[in-house]
């Protein structure tokens, strides 16, 4: 085996295909086709199921994947490692969050990272928990904000950081918005907007409706937080948010309830690939928004703690 076979495996198990490997590399599809042939053949077995024009990796095919991604992990890692301690340029940080954290919880966080360190090109995708696990295992992110419950796969990580509470949100119109808190059995027949399905925040949400043995009254399924808000506001429903989107301050048009004696929380991780060597760059990223979140989450304790007394 040797790094130029690795890469072109890695890509045509990406891409399903020699035909888009050979295009992503600028490859003849014959000279993909004789590299994965020449590996398979060093390696004793095959490593593709072969379905018309598109391939499939086999089982042993999964396993050098794992493999190879670490391979390519550590080899990124060591360049800019290396680029860092000669001063050179600096490289790049791809940073994964889903949109409310990132809109909420993050600028602050971010624009001091920048100010300290400039020579840092910060690129930030948004998705869902599940989108932005992969992405961390397939090296596409160099680390994520995500949501649990979320299952890791054994190359990456999980640093617990921060608890959030969660909160139900109704317009400032609704009945229920006179009340200073409220009780499992006024969550019964409430047309509520949820997230969409197969979604850490769905599954929060679900799970803890099966605490308080209430059925959820599901009307809609968004999966953006801003247009469930917008919902709101008109009345269509009422919906499960994270405290930090609600705000807090009176005379708005969305009112902040609590469920008395059952509080909701969702619990922020962040996810790193398993390594013995993180580059500065990110190691410095997960620092700052370790501690920026943390602090948050004391703050909004302590304003949690005035609100019950």
């Amino acid at each position: 085996m040797d790094l130029q076979q690795l890469r072109i495996f890695r890509m045509a198990a990406m891409s399903g295909g020699f035909t888009r490997a050979s295009e992503e590399l600028n490859l003849s599809q014959s000279t993909v086709s004789q590299h994965m042939k020449h590996l398979e053949e060093s390696l004793g077995c095959q490593l593709f199921l072969r379905v018309g024009k598109r391939v499939h990796l086999n089982y042993a095919g999964k396993v050098l994947l794992r493999y190879t991604d670490r391979v390519f992990h550590e080899l990124k890692n060591a360049e800019m490692a290396v680029r860092e301690l000669n001063k050179l340029q600096r490289g790049k940080v791809h940073l994964g969050v889903g949109a409310t954290t990132l809109i909420y919880l993050l600028p602050r966080i971010l624009s001091a990272y920048r100010q300290k360190y400039p020579q840092i090109e910060l690129i930030i995708t948004t998705a869902a928990t599940e989108l932005l696990m992969q992405s961390v295992t397939n090296q596409q992110l160099d680390l994520a904000i995500v949501m649990q419950p979320v299952t890791p796969g054994p190359s990456v990580q999980l640093v617990p950081m921060m608890r959030e509470e969660l909160v139900v949100a109704v317009n400032a119109g609704h009945p229920l918005a006179t009340k200073s808190v409220l009780l499992p059995e006024d969550l019964k027949g409430l047309p509520l907007i949820a997230y969409m399905r197969q979604t850490a925040m769905e599954a929060l949400v679900e799970s803890y409706f099966t605490t308080i043995g209430v059925e959820p009254n599901i009307t809609m399924e968004l999966e953006n937080v801003e247009a469930i808000k917008s919902l709101v506001r008109i009345g269509l429903g009422a919906s499960i948010l994270p405290r930090c989107s609600v705000p807090a301050a009176p005379g708005g048009d969305l009112r902040m309830l609590r469920i008395k004696g059952v509080p909701m929380y969702r619990e922020l991780c962040l996810a790193l690939p398993q390594s013995e060597m993180i580059p500065v760059a990110i190691e410095k990223l997960a620092e700052q928004i370790m501690k920026g979140l943390s602090s948050q989450e004391r703050g909004a304790d302590f304003q949690r703690r005035g609100a019950n007394r």
